[in-house]
């Protein structure tokens, strides 16, 4: 019964070990579905030590979606996203008098 409860305690402070190496900010699974490409904020790409490598996109609601970035659909929405944070309207202090 004692060397039961030794090993289950290893095991437990090996499990916590080893979930302590694995950031807050990463992906587990894809979302199905596509995300219109107008309901996008801004989008980044998860860090190397996640367990997935993915893209996650923000939407005006503020809510976040895993999406896979091999995916067609979302490297032509960060193109996009993109192209449209390159392109800045110039204001009445932007002109030259």
């Amino acid at each position: 019964m004692r060397s039961l409860f030794a090993l289950l305690l290893v095991l437990l402070l090996c499990s916590v070990q080893l979930g302590a190496h694995v950031p807050l900010e990463c992906c587990f699974k894809y979302t199905k579905g596509k995300i219109p490409v107008a309901r996008i904020t801004s989008y980044w790409r998860t860090r190397s030590n996640c367990p997935v490598k993915a893209v996650v996109f923000k939407t005006i609601l503020g809510k976040q979606f895993c999406v896979n970035p091999s995916a067609s659909w979302v490297k032509q929405h960060m193109k996009k996203l993109k192209h449209q944070n390159t392109l800045k309207p110039l204001g009445w202090n932007n002109l030259a008098i």
